[in-house]
């Protein structure tokens, strides 16, 4: 990671414009799952969204130190996977399956980061129930946004509202700042105390994450990128770019 950036105003309006953008892509994948639905079709609509809108895929090739190229524009997970799961031909989705969207796009040098949950079909309770503690804990998060406090707020609140719900959040991943990089300090961990981390500044982008499950915290490594619950359990995300400002934030993404 690198260090702690403030934007300007112009990367500000740069980053709200591809906010818009990518809130309007993923609004659109979203009315597409249902059962049925090859996840393949996903992928497709959304690299020609990108190319529509002149806008880079930017997980696609995406290559950290000693990791293979991402091989697709979207994180995508079903049910029990978890982070950095890929897209493949011929997925068919079943009723009541959990589906995870998470995706970047870069506009003129700038990233801006966001992901959702949501089912084909019919969600059971438990499923249903997940989703609305995970999208309510990034509210409840984003909601303390603003500048001076410290980092450990957002990790305590995200981690308060998903633990009372009886769920739990995973610890191996977290939220991140961004901007010309996809992945930029500081890191924003959903656990912790109030009292940790670095104070966010007015013109700090931040990537917050609502990273939860249904049962163990524990995850497992299918391959170099890809991973599942290690005890089989239901993954959920919600993610949005957001703003720091003076007196409070602004959700990028939305």
């Amino acid at each position: 990671m690198n260090k702690i950036n403030i934007k300007t105003q112009d990367e500000i309006e740069i980053m709200r414009k591809a906010g818009k953008l990518l809130s309007d892509i993923l609004n659109g994948l979203k009315l597409m799952i249902k059962p049925g639905l090859n996840i393949w079709d996903l992928e497709e609509r959304f690299i020609a969204f990108c190319s529509e809108k002149n806008v880079s895929p930017a997980c696609k090739n995406y290559a950290p130190k000693g990791y293979l190229p991402f091989p697709t524009g979207l994180c995508i997970s079903i049910n029990s996977q978890s982070v950095h799961c890929f897209p493949r031909k011929n997925t068919i989705l079943k009723d009541g399956d959990i589906v995870n969207v998470d995706t970047v796009i870069t506009l003129s040098g700038l990233n801006v980061d966001s992901a959702f949950c949501t089912c084909a079909g019919v969600p059971t309770g438990m499923a249903e129930k997940l989703m609305k503690t995970a999208k309510e804990a990034l509210c409840r998060a984003t909601n303390e946004v603003k500048e001076g406090i410290k980092i450990g707020v957002l990790s305590q609140t995200l981690q308060k509202t998903v633990e009372q719900a009886g769920f739990n959040v995973l610890r191996d991943y977290a939220g991140h700042g961004i901007g010309y990089h996809m992945h930029e300090e500081p890191e924003i961990p959903c656990f912790g105390g109030k009292h940790e981390g670095p104070k966010l500044k007015n013109g700090m982008t931040i990537c917050i994450e609502a990273l939860t499950c249904s049962g163990s915290a524990r995850v497992e490594n299918l391959n170099p990128w890809e991973t599942k619950m290690a005890d089989n359990g239901l993954f959920c995300i919600f993610e949005h770019t957001v703003l720091v400002t003076k007196k409070g934030y602004e959700i990028l993404t939305e």
